[in-house]
């Protein structure tokens, strides 16, 4: 892994020389050739080999011909490249902004009708009544391009035009240039830019077609295209006539995409895992998310891949009988430190089936599938690791926790041969016995994860049911056939049952992960799930995937209590089943339930580790005792062999909380519902909701993962239209959209998003789009937001440096802290926060919990709390909702309901339950 990225710098710059040269020759030609052709000479015989290239089909010198050919082909497709792009791209924008159906209906709709008719015949039928001329062909090629280019652009820009980071634009009243072009074309146009290649050279090869169709120049031309068209019948006996022409269209094809995945790459570099928040780019089974083909050398590299997964396959089929081999060698911990090994889990025995659906099978090698050693990790001279080793064996979880920013994530996706941007690694990493790096990542499936942001690793335009389907086929294990040529009527059998099989393993998958397994949630996109179910879905395509290492990244993350002791099970029952298991966490309660191992990064350094039972018991460094002292005494997440019987709570954060302020309410919601459209039919999520929260005070929402809760939170905030209800500031009815809010009313109620990540612009500064909030709703200068917004940054513990980076480089929780303060800087009245300490570790978890309730006094801030965290609920809240599939099934003070709680459901979610012993 050292010297990191080296290996691939050199290939790079050659492509790029490359593409430059190819793409220089053919443009100098065409621009300056006309100069140098000079008079006509006489013609001579026809394919005559005389002279530097000889003559063509009518005696004409070629050299000439060439020189004089370039100008008109390559500038047709160059003006009509720009004029589809002038015109497709303006309106594949308005097709993906509006919020009108019919808007986009209208501009897509007579697009797709052009896009049906080939171009070929589109050319013929445009040529045949139209006037001959360049003029002619450069309209008939741009508008054959232009539907393509329109929806291109619709599909790159509808992401980000109704994500999370324009909705945050939205609520502080952005203009629509930054929203538009700042935001959306800033976003997209790597995807346009990768297009426009793609679109020249089929530009160039249209005008190739019309030249030998006879359309838009005359038969005998100077023209690249009409020579090769020409003169190919004299091809054996003069080849300069047709190659010469030939190669200067090639060049210009290879160079233009050459030059094109270049200027990508190295944009990319910066931005381009960004919306992943320095996630993975690979899915959830290890797969390249989004990639639509892989280089030769990568497909050769995963068929070998698969062919050692094929043979380590029929070994384990062999040693399934029997206990696979433990690691002797100790773990390796800081240095001079000596680790415990693991310790077996007290649980059940290993499933016998190892084939299961989901089930990862027994290795057979001795070696650990996990192998770290001296792992380091810097970018721009500072450093993220510093000697980081540990090793993890099969049927192991090993737990790395630290607060945010301490490097937990660079070294999980260290596994999985990924670096942030600018990160580079060195050290070794080994999985499943194989060498790891950014050059050379695990083969697909042997490393599972599971990302801080669900969201990051699900493609958007795909259903849910199609992504499953696809991962249980690509792992599904071989149905083994009896020799001989099998009947019609045997392969039809084994297709079927093919088939079933897959949906089997995709019922039990979903199951293991509490997710519905019917056809209408099936049928669903991404974006039509809660953070929770993204979540547990990210969990079964590792599951799928049959995997020998998981990497979970904070998979309880916006989980309900009964999501994260079911997340506790099955990460153990995996463990259980072989799976090396690294846990990336700030939930101590998950880490106590189901860890054999902890290591405790701060700064990049190991400064402890060992058996996760003796740490957290005894912690011998200051900075584990104050990240565990920061943690709840009360466990949220039980054990997986530990009783669920209620208990009452017994911690700090279960003191009950005086009541709520008197006075007139901040905010009143009465009667609310709403709706999500699901094809053409409305599904109902919220039913008549009704509640009001004081100045001063504070309204938790809690229930289960898909229980409405983010839908209320956005109809409050004017983000979702409700069907029915209504939202009030005080005595004043709100605007149900954002559109309709004045400025006054956008500041009043501010929103702070779950997915943190998603609501920043990846490609402005952190303090940059903090401060915009108070030169929008406050109409502060420039300067004197910056200094504001630097302030309450400060407040929530975010240092300037920090602040003055893109959101790629912060972390999580360091996101998710910069979210709030730019709530916080509108000077709001009432703050909707959306699972705001999900990703935070304990003692940042304190100071913003600390922040929030100081905030709420001093400024009489209305706080609506959506949280399945049942600490921050009795530290905050004075009166809690519990929804149920949108409707409220018990409300009252938080006091009754932490303790005395009617309704099952609130008794399983805000009860505490006895730690595990």
């Amino acid at each position: 892994m050292s010297p990191p990225g080296r290996r691939h710098r050199i290939p790079s710059r050659l492509r790029l020389a490359v593409g430059v040269a190819l793409l220089a020759v053919p443009l100098l030609v065409a621009v300056v050739g006309p100069a140098l052709a000079g008079d006509a000479a006489p013609r001579g015989r026809p394919f005559d080999l005389g002279g530097a290239f000889g003559t063509d089909f009518v005696g004409r010198d070629v050299l000439r011909q060439v020189l004089l050919g370039g100008r008109s082909v390559v500038g047709v497709a160059l003006a009509a490249t720009a004029l589809a792009y002038l015109a497709g791209v303006p309106l594949g924008l308005l097709a993906a902004l509006t919020r009108r159906r019919w808007v986009d209906e209208l501009v897509m709709r007579p697009a797709d009708l052009l896009l049906a008719v080939p171009s070929l015949i589109l050319l013929i039928l445009l040529a045949a009544t139209a006037p001959r001329g360049p003029a002619t062909l450069v309209g008939i090629v741009a508008l054959i391009g232009l539907p393509e280019v329109a929806r291109i652009s619709r599909a790159a820009a509808l992401p980000l035009a109704h994500g999370p980071a324009m909705e945050a634009m939205r609520l502080y009243g952005e203009t629509w240039w930054r929203r538009a072009v700042g935001h959306v074309v800033t976003g997209s146009r790597r995807v346009l830019l990768a297009d426009a290649g793609v679109r020249f050279v089929g530009a160039l090869y249209l005008v190739a077609t019309a030249s030998f169709l006879g359309v838009g120049v005359a038969p005998d031309a100077a023209d690249w295209a009409v020579m090769v068209d020409r003169n190919r019948a004299g091809l054996l006996l003069q080849p300069w006539s047709v190659l010469v022409p030939a190669a200067l269209l090639v060049a210009l094809a290879v160079g233009v995409n050459l030059v094109a995945d270049r200027l990508l790459t190295t944009r990319g570099d910066a931005t381009g895992r960004a919306a992943a928040g320095g996630d993975t780019p690979r899915d959830a089974a290890g797969h390249d998310a989004g990639r639509g083909g892989a280089a030769p050398e990568d497909a050769a590299r995963e068929d070998a891949a698969r062919e050692d997964a094929a043979r380590e396959d029929a070994a384990r089929e062999d040693a399934a009988r029997e206990d696979a081999a433990r690691e002797d060698a100790g773990p390796v911990g800081p240095p001079g430190r000596a680790v415990p090994g693991p310790r077996r889990p007290a649980g059940p025995e290993r499933r016998a089936d190892p084939t299961a659906a989901g089930r990862p099978t027994s290795p057979v090698d001795s070696r650990p599938p996990v192998r770290v050693v001296g792992l380091e990790a810097g970018v721009a001279g500072r450093r993220l690791l510093a000697g980081v080793s540990f090793t993890v064996a099969a049927g192991e979880v090993l737990a790395l926790v630290g607060r945010s920013g301490s490097g937990k994530t660079t070294a999980g996706r260290a596994l999985l041969g990924e670096a942030g941007p600018g990160v580079r690694l060195a050290g070794r990493v080994e999985v499943a016995g194989r060498p790891v790096s950014p050059a050379t990542p695990p083969p697909p499936g042997v490393v599972g994860y599971v990302p801080q942001q669900p969201s990051a690793a699900l493609n958007p335009v795909r259903r849910v049911g199609a992504v499953l389907r696809e991962v249980a086929r690509r792992h599904a294990r071989p149905v083994r056939r009896t020799p001989g040529r099998p009947s019609r009527g045997a392969a039809a059998r084994t297709t079927v049952a093919g088939r079933e099989a897959v949906r089997r393993a995709v019922a039990d998958v979903l199951a293991r992960v509490d997710l519905p397994a019917d056809r209408e949630f099936l049928r669903r996109f991404p974006h039509q799930l809660s953070g929770g179910q993204q979540q547990r879905l990210v969990v079964a395509h590792a599951l799928l995937a049959r995997a020998r290492v998981l990497v979970a990244d904070e998979p309880t993350t916006g989980q309900d209590s009964l999501t994260r002791r079911d997340v506790a099970h099955e990460l153990r029952a995996l463990a259980d089943a072989g799976l090396a298991v690294v846990l990336l966490s700030h939930d101590l309660h998950l880490v106590r339930a189901v860890a054999d191992r902890l290591v405790v990064l701060d700064a990049g350094v190991v400064v402890e580790a060992g058996a996760a039972a003796d740490v957290l018991a005894a912690p011998r460094d200051e900075r584990t005792r104050r990240l565990l002292a920061a943690a709840p005494a009360a466990s949220s997440v039980p054990a997986p062999a530990a009783s669920s019987a209620v208990a009452p709570a017994s911690s700090r954060v279960a003191v009950p909380r005086a009541a709520a302020p008197a006075g007139a309410p901040a905010l009143r919601v009465r009667d609310l519902a709403a709706a999500h459209r699901a094809g053409a039919r409305r599904r109902g999520v919220l039913h008549a909701v009704t509640t009001a929260v004081a100045p001063g005070g504070c309204l938790a929402v809690v229930g289960r993962s898909g229980s409405g809760k983010t839908t209320f939170a956005r109809c409050v905030a004017g983000l979702h239209p409700p069907r029915a209800g209504t939202v009030g500031l005080g005595d004043r009815p709100l605007a149900a959209t954002l559109d309709r809010r004045t400025r006054a009313d956008l500041a009043a109620v501010q929103y702070v998003f779950q997915d943190a990540r998603a609501s920043f612009h990846p490609h402005r500064s952190v303090l940059e789009q903090v401060s915009r909030a108070a030169v929008r709703l406050r109409a502060l200068p420039p300067a004197r937001a910056r200094d504001a917004a630097r302030r309450v940054l400060g407040e929530t513990g975010l240092t300037a440096d920090v602040v003055a980076r893109r959101p790629d480089r912060l972390s999580g929780g360091e996101l998710q802290r910069a979210a709030l303060a730019r709530a916080l800087l509108a000077e709001p009245r009432v703050v909707i926060c959306d699972e705001i300490t999900s990703g935070l570790d304990a003692v940042s978890r304190d100071r913003i919990v600390a922040l929030v309730d100081r905030l709420r006094r001093t400024r009489g801030l209305a706080l609506v709390m959506i949280s399945h965290d049942r600490d921050v609920v009795a530290r905050l809240a004075d009166h809690v909702v519990v929804l149920d599939a949108g409707r409220v099934v018990e409300a009252g003070p938080a006091a009754v309901l932490l303790t005395a709680a009617r309704h099952p459901l609130t008794r399983a979610l805000l009860h505490t339950s006895q730690p595990a012993a």
